[in-house]
This record gives structure tokens, C-alpha cells and sequence, in this order.
């Protein structure tokens, strides 16, 4: 199965099916006729000496279009797919690249099912979903050419896949640079708080040896990519008076994290930051305090440094400095606040950002401090060449007004779905001239986005005694469920309601059984419990809340 670009704002599917020995017998090609009922239309025309059948649904007149090449049946509802495919056949585009060939030899045959990405075609995907754009998929797009992926699945609760990335010529100088310089740690973790919706991580084992060897390297494919760095690395140098090899690069030690954190007191603009780690606290500060003072001598801005909690908050007026020295993903952060939090020095356009990250760190509450966070984590290795972790569903909610309708309508409409794949996270590895890569997604069957909300909401609130009554919601019988016996065994779900029309009770089924999400309400609409069955036991965690929305009770059955 592919999905292909049809349209500005739209995508459709082709289906490729391998019939073996029944291609030989001819049985489905010759006899589809047969196979339909009167609800149908069936015709044929050729293209490219290739039989083409049409089958139209005449009540809805959506049309299959179906094609026999060889053993394999090709089909799609949109026509011009399948004849793009016969096209593919006889004359071979992507099946003659040596680099996709080179990483489905790799593949072959591996885990439950693979997957492949064409990067040339990922801003027109990503655009049929989202308003703005995307720097990270800029960068993806701009730099790799394919990725290939196996997947394999562990204990119903990680998806992992492991493959491996090619790219373009400035891609593959990176790549043969890093491999030369080694993987860095993944620390940033320590600094970062909880409320961090992503975070990728860059390691290395030295900046400065790994800037000169990439440069060096490109400069032998792409000179003129090398000489507009160094028109630009002149231009700041000679501007403020700095060495940026001496005051800058040589005080970084191995990893430069990006983040973007899900505070509710920022807007979407804000909450971004660059972390870097430095081999010597006081060595960063001296040199940076150096190239401060030297903008102040050219710039009649003047910024006094201020004290937060002990931490002071320096601001560094280069606009343009990031996109500079480490490309086009950091184009977002300009002329930075920044401060000194462990061992990292941060970095954001926003210093409310910087107080909310030295509020997180003062009070423990940083991702190292978050054990569901700190397992998914460690099914990576501590150290790689480029990390990417992300919180879902933190991040759909940083990034809804990003989303156009049709998008937000469809995550609302599935959130069921869609939340409970709750963490994503990337890894790649230098290996040669190309990334070997690995990505986990972690399924949580337990995760409620509405009682998690409302937990979040209600926390604050003191209990009300009037709204709590014993003989309603006692924590010893709370999730004594009584027997559910649905009238309809084929049905999905099984839904009672009060008096009013409104949702008493619904719960999801498998077999007449119950198999999945389960919720209860007070007649006034508000959730009373959330939990889950597994083949009609209940499993999981399971909540109980009071009328005012308070959470009462939790447990694990």
C-alpha cells in the first residue's frame, strides 16, 4: 500500500497485491463479473497495452479501478495511480534508484511489515494537514532523500522500527563527519521540564572537530554552500569583533538539545529553546559575557540582566546567530535571552520560557523526574548522533493552531484513537554514508485524555462533603461494575442513557464482550468513572470522580 499526492490538498492510495499462483489461473481477473452483484458496473479499457477494469458502485458511483501486471493486481480509486503504476513497470524510476534500492536490500523480509518514505514529497503531505510550516520537515525534505523502516511489536505496547536514512550531498558530508566524531549523550533530559512536547537532541563527540571536518567535506560537492557560511561566519566575526571558533564553538561539549515545551501560561509562539551543554560552566559564561559586551558596543539596545530565582537572565541581540552556525531549524530562535541552568546553557526568544524551565528544574520536575517518560526513554541508547523525542499528545496541543479545520475536526473526532499513542521517539546513528535509524511509538491503553483533562482542571479544588454521598460513590465499591449484557453482538459498543438523552454509560465491544474504554456519568453530564476492560475483565487504571469533578479515587485492577 502507498499513499501518493493526487491533488495541492489531498492524497490518495495505491494497492499492490502479490496473487502467486492464482495469477497464473486467472480466477479474479477473468471472472469479476461473477464476483459482483447487480449494485455494480463493470467495464474495460487499455492503456499502454495493459487491461484496465472499471467497477463503479452505482449507488455512491465511487469507481475501483483495478490492473494485472504479471502476478501482481494493482488497484485504486483514483485512475490515474494505477496507470502511473503501469508507467513505473515499463519504464522504471524509483525501482533503478541506487539509493532506494540500496536500503529496501537492507530490509527485505524483516519484521511484521515495512515502511518507506520518499522525502521529496513530505512538505506536500505534511501541507494537506497543516496551516503553517514546518521546519523540521523543511529540513527532512531538503536534506534526506528515502528512509526504510522494519517494525516489529513488543508486549502490545511498543511499535519499534528500525532502519535506515539516505540523503543528499551536504546529508551525507554530515553524516561521514559524525561518524567520524562519535555519538554525544542524551542529558538534556535533566534540564528539560515535564512539560516538554519535543525535544532532539544533536551529539557529537566534538563541535569543533565535527564543524570543520563537515565543512571540509562539503566543501569537495557543494563549495558554494561552504563560501555563503563563510560570507556570513565573516560578516558576525568582523561585525561585533569575535571569534566564533574561540568565544563560542570551543566551549560546547557534546549534545545541543531543541525544545518545545507546553507551558498553559505560553502561546504557541513561545516555549521554544536551544540547550547546550557546555565542557565548562564558567568558561561559557566568561565567553559569553565577552561576545554581550562586544554587541553592546554596536548596538544602542541596552538589556540589564536580571536575576530569577538566583539565575541570571542575559540577552544576546545577533539576529540571525543560530540559523548561522547550526542551519535552518533553528531560524526561530533570534536575538536571545539565555541563562545557565546545571550544566547547559539556554537559549529562547522568550524569557517567561526561561523562568518556567528554572521553576521546572528548581522543583524536580524535569523529564529525568518523570519515570513514564524515563522508560520510553531507555529503549534507546544513551548516546546517538540525532534524538528526537515526542509527547504526543503535548504536542497536538501546542500545535492546533497549526492545523487546518479538516485536521482538527479529525483529531477531535478520533482523540480515542489518536491519544493513546502516547510517545514517539527517533534515533539516529552515523553508519557509513548513510543514518542507521531506529523510532518507537508507545501505545498506553490506559491513557484517558477526558479524565486526564479534568483531573488537570480540578486538581485546586477542595472537596465539597455535600457532593460526595457514600451510598453513590464509596472507594470499596466504586468499581464494582455490574454485569454488561448488550442486546446487539455484532456492535462496537453498548451505550445506556438517563431519562434526559443523555450518556449514562458507554463501553466498547468486542464479540458481545466488553473489550475496551469504558466511561460512566452523573445525570448532570459529568464524568463519574473512566477505566477499561480487556475480553470483558476490567484491567488497567481506573478513576472515580465526584460531582464537582474532583478526582475521588484511583487503582489499578
Amino acid at each position: 500500500m502507498s499513499a501518493h499526492m493526487i491533488k495541492k490538498d489531498d492524497y490518495s492510495f495505491l494497492y499492490v497485491v502479490d496473487m502467486d499462483k492464482l495469477s497464473r489461473l486467472g480466477v479474479i481477473k477473468n471472472n469479476i463479473n461473477q464476483l459482483l452483484s447487480k449494485d455494480f458496473k463493470v467495464t474495460k479499457r487499455i492503456y499502454n497495452n495493459v487491461e484496465i477494469t472499471e467497477i463503479t458502485d452505482l449507488e455512491s458511483y465511487e469507481t475501483l479501478y483495478i490492473a494485472f501486471i504479471k502476478n501482481q493486481m494493482i488497484a485504486s480509486y483514483t485512475h490515474i495511480l494505477v496507470e502511473k503504476s503501469i508507467d513505473e513497470f515499463q519504464n522504471p524510476q524509483i525501482g533503478r534508484d541506487l539509493q532506494f534500492l540500496a536500503i529496501q536490500k537492507e530490509l527485505k523480509k524483516k519484521g511484521l511489515f515495512r515502511i518507506y518514505l520518499n522525502h521529496k514529497l513530505l512538505t506536500d503531505y505534511y501541507n494537506v494537514f497543516s496551516n503553517e510550516p514546518s521546519t523540521i520537515v523543511e529540513t527532512l525534505e531538503e536534506n534526506f532523500n528515502f528512509s526504510g523502516f522494519y517494525i516489529d511489536e513488543d508486549d502490545d505496547r511498543l511499535l519499534t522500527a528500525t532502519g535506515y536514512s539516505s540523503g543528499n550531498e551536504v546529508m551525507e558530508a554530515l553524516v561521514t563527519a559524525l561518524d567520524k566524531s562519535g555519538t554525544g549523550s542524551i542529558d538534556a533530559v535533566t534540564i528539560l521540564p515535564q512539560e516538554t512536547a519535543l525535544y532532539m537532541s544533536f551529539g557529537f563527540d566534538d563541535f569543533t572537530s565535527l564543524h570543520e571536518s563537515f565543512y571540509e567535506l562539503l566543501g569537495e560537492t557543494q563549495p558554494s554552500i561552504v563560501q555563503q557560511y563563510l560570507d556570513g561566519r565573516s560578516k558576525v566575526e568582523n561585525l561585533i569583533d569575535i571569534n566564533l571558533e574561540e568565544d563560542f564553538y570551543s566551549w560546547i561539549d557534546d549534545e545541543i538539545a531543541f525544545a518545545k515545551a507546553d507551558f498553559p501560561q505560553l502561546n504557541e509562539k513561545e516555549g521554544l529553546a536551544i540547550a547546550f551543554k557546555t565542557k565548562s560552566l564558567d568558561d561559557s559564561k566568561t565567553k559569553l559575557q565577552f561576545i554581550e559586551n562586544q554587541i553592546k558596543k554596536t548596538t544602542p539596545v541596552k538589556f540589564q540582566t536580571v536575576d530569577y530565582k538566583g539565575y541570571d537572565l542575559h540577552y544576546l541581540n545577533i539576529k540571525g546567530f543560530f540559523k548561522l552556525i547550526l542551519g535552518s531549524l533553528f531560524e526561530s530562535i533570534e536575538k536571545p535571552y539565555y541563562t545557565f541552568i546545571d550544566e547547559y546553557v539556554v537559549f529562547s526568544n522568550s524569557p517567561i520560557t526561561l523562568k518556567l524551565y528554572i521553576d521546572a528544574y528548581e522543583s524536580h520536575s524535569t523529564l529525568i523526574t518523570d519515570e513514564y517518560c524515563r522508560d520510553f526513554v531507555d529503549e534507546f541508547s544513551n548516546s546517538s548522533n540525532v534524538f528526537l523525542y515526542v509527547d504526543t499528545n503535548k504536542l497536538a496541543h501546542a500545535s492546533k493552531t497549526y492545523l487546518n479545520n479538516d485536521a482538527q475536526k479529525e483529531l477531535q473526532n478520533n482523540e480515542i484513537f489518536f491519544s493513546q499513542f502516547t510517545q514517539l521517539g527517533l534515533e539516529f546513528k552515523a553508519d557509513g554514508n548513510h543514518f542507521k535509524t531506529k523510532t518507537v511509538i508507545h501505545y498506553d491503553a490506559d491513557y484517558d485524555a477526558e479524565a486526564l483533562r479534568l483531573e488537570a482542571a480540578t486538581k485546586d479544588l477542595p472537596y465539597s462533603v455535600l457532593e460526595i454521598k457514600k451510598e453513590e460513590i464509596s472507594k470499596e465499591t466504586i468499581f464494582d461494575m455490574p454485569e454488561i449484557f448488550p442486546n446487539d453482538f455484532t456492535a462496537n459498543s453498548y451505550e445506556t442513557k438517563f431519562h434526559t438523552g443523555k450518556t449514562e454509560m458507554k463501553v466498547y465491544l468486542k464479540d458481545g464482550i466488553p473489550h475496551g474504554r469504558y466511561k460512566l456519568y452523573y445525570i448532570n453530564g459529568q464524568l463519574k468513572i473512566s477505566g477499561r476492560f480487556h475480553k470483558g475483565k476490567q484491567t488497567g487504571t481506573w478513576r472515580a470522580y465526584t460531582r464537582d469533578g474532583k478526582l475521588y479515587h484511583k487503582d489499578r485492577l
